[in-house]
């Protein structure tokens, strides 16, 4: 018993010495797993920073103002005289009015001398149009006088013969029978005279009959009493005869005067007075066609000068365009010079040109700027009056400073041809001072200031990535990974604004060069191989931070402080911005419920709740 007890004592601590290897050996196999997982790890300590928001874009230097100078003159043109290219234009070559350009102009010269001729004659019909509308206001200033004495002769003879009063009778009432005018007491003029004077012959007449009668009647008592002789009373009676026949004829008048003579009269007076009118009015229309017509024939022999001198003055116009001038100082420049590819003959004496096409270019060197072209995912950020740095790269140790100038509305034609899907905007960074020592055409580098701000949490771009319009960012945490979603703000090449979903000291994972999955660009497109910035490339932009870890390749204790990356410079234009990218996320995405999913190092997903 006591052999058996010992041996099940030695049995025991060999068993509890095994259970002890084992844990140990299960404890030392977690570690070097943990320590295996985390080789190639690059991780980032998140911090709060400030992030200067900019977009960078390289571009050429120009004068944002120049002198264009074109051909202003109508058809085809042959250059009989030019300055040469690079020709200084001085502020005396302004005075002095120095020749730029010389175009034949012998054909103008000839119509000039044709046009005086014409202009001649269009002249001498206008002056000749004007003294005939004088002549003809006063012609008809005269026929209105003439229309209208006829007119008043007309009614002047109408009072002369019934009297004033009852001429305006008659006028107010054209229908007035001629018995009532006859028995007017307003009857005046010659017809009251001739009235009275019918009525006085038959007066008169009765008086002779009467008398005659009663001599007849006493020359027959006296011839039966023998006291006359029979030829005597023969002749009494025949006087009597007579006086009755001068009393018919004065009441045959009357009648004939009453009846005929005096209606006959009124109306035709009246029709005169009537027919002066209306020849009045007719004189009148007469007159305002001769002057409306003379005066068509003066405006039409205006129009005519005026067109003709008009004509002169754009032929001396043209004349002088065919001499073009300095009028500004600056560099010549030809048209055709920075387009070598066009199909325009170059700008020299004999080259045939046509109207409005692009002949010199003289640019302001003090208006000296850059000009960019920005891509349509960053145009939006880019404001007039924005600050901007720039670097011309013949200079890399000075830097300038300028402003934002001009933003293009439409895309740049030029390279929308080559590549429909690609749009760039063209903007123009004006400096602020003036530098002798810039040249048109030198490369610069230009970084528009947007937005700054301060005191955020920022990670590197490349930590983002995407599923839908998620953002997620990989953390670590002990041994575990896990994609942690998370709320992004604005950005810059290097690194992104995180508003939650993280916080100051969390280890980000960053993509390796081997790991890295494609990343879609700024238009959400994800780039085809050989385009846009390689893992590696990522990788080595985000070095720069002293917060980007690398896991060594041999163990170190618990929390102390990994190696880490050189330092490199940061690259790339804004068709590469990491600003707006996406990477794709692993299969199975995060989980529903929590927004994490839970990755072992070597990328595999586990359960939230399973335990390393």
């Amino acid at each position: 018993m006591r052999k058996w007890s010992g041996r099940s004592k030695f049995l025991g601590k060999i068993s509890s010495l095994l259970v002890l290897v084992c844990i140990g050996g299960i404890l030392w196999g977690m570690r070097w797993h943990r320590f295996r997982s985390h080789q190639g790890l690059v991780t980032y300590k998140i911090r709060k920073m400030d992030l200067v928001i900019s977009v960078r874009e390289g571009g050429n230097l120009q004068a944002l103002s120049a002198q264009k100078i074109t051909n202003q003159v109508p058809g085809s043109r042959t250059i009989l005289q030019v300055v040469e290219e690079g020709t200084q234009i001085t502020e005396e070559d302004v005075r002095q009015g120095r020749i730029l350009i010389r175009l034949d102009s012998k054909d103008i010269e000839d119509r000039i001398q044709q046009m005086q001729i014409t202009l001649e004659n269009s002249k001498a019909a206008y002056t000749e149009a004007q003294e005939n509308l004088l002549i003809q206001k006063k012609q008809n200033e005269s026929d209105l006088r003439a229309a209208e004495l006829k007119v008043r002769f007309a009614k002047l003879d109408l009072e002369k013969y019934l009297g004033s009063t009852l001429t305006e009778e008659l006028l107010k009432k054209p229908e007035m029978p001629t018995s009532e005018l006859l028995a007017s007491p307003h009857l005046g003029g010659e017809a009251l005279n001739k009235k009275r004077q019918c009525e006085t012959n038959i007066d008169l007449a009765k008086e002779e009959v009467a008398r005659a009668a009663d001599r007849a009647t006493w020359s027959e008592q006296l011839a039966e009493k023998g006291y006359v002789t029979k030829t005597e009373l023969e002749a009494d009676k025949l006087a009597l005869q007579q006086k009755e026949v001068s009393l018919e004829q004065a009441r045959l008048s009357a009648d004939l005067f009453f009846r005929y003579d005096f209606r006959k009269q009124v109306e035709r007076l009246y029709s005169d007075y009537l027919e002066a009118l209306a020849d009045l009015e007719r004189t009148k229309a007469k007159c305002q066609a001769r002057l409306i017509q003379a005066e068509a024939n003066v405006r039409n022999r205006q129009a005519t000068h005026l067109l003709n001198l008009t004509s002169m003055r754009d032929l001396q116009e043209q004349l002088k365009n065919c001499t073009i001038v300095a009028s500004k100082p600056g560099f010549v420049v030809y048209a055709t010079s920075d387009r070598p590819w066009r199909t325009d003959a170059p700008i020299q004496p004999g080259t045939t040109i046509r109207q409005n096409q692009d002949l010199l270019t003289l640019p302001d060197f003090n208006s000296m700027g850059v000009v960019v072209k920005i891509h349509e995912s960053a145009i939006d950020r880019v404001k007039i009056g924005q600050k901007a740095k720039v670097i011309v790269d013949a200079f890399p140790d000075k830097l300038l400073t300028g402003v934002v100038k001009n933003i293009a509305l439409m895309p740049d034609p030029t390279l929308k041809f080559l590549n429909p899907d690609l749009n760039v905007y063209v903007a123009q960074i004006a400096l602020d001072q003036v530098y002798d020592y810039l040249k048109p055409g030198m490369s610069a580098q230009v970084e528009i200031l947007v937005n700054q701000l301060s005191s955020v949490l920022a990670v590197p771009v490349a930590a983002i990535s995407f599923q839908g319009e998620d953002a997620f960012c990989r953390i670590l945490q002990g041994a575990r990974i896990i994609e942690q979603k998370v709320s992004l703000g604005e950005s810059n090449e290097q690194y992104i604004e995180i508003k939650s979903g993280l916080k100051e000291g969390d280890l980000v994972v960053l993509p390796t060069s081997g790991g890295l999955p494609r990343t879609a660009n700024a238009s959400g497109k994800v780039p085809q191989e050989g385009q846009g910035k390689s893992s590696g490339e990522a990788q080595s932009n985000l070095a720069t931070s002293p917060e980007v870890r690398k896991e060594p390749s041999t163990p170190a204790p618990e929390g102390e402080e990994r190696g880490r990356l050189l330092p490199a410079e940061t690259g790339g234009s804004q068709l590469e911005r990491a600003a707006g990218r996406r990477r794709r996320l692993p299969e199975g995405g995060p989980d529903e419920t929590s927004g994490q999913k839970v990755y072992s190092p070597g990328g595999r997903a586990n359960d939230n709740n399973r335990q390393p």
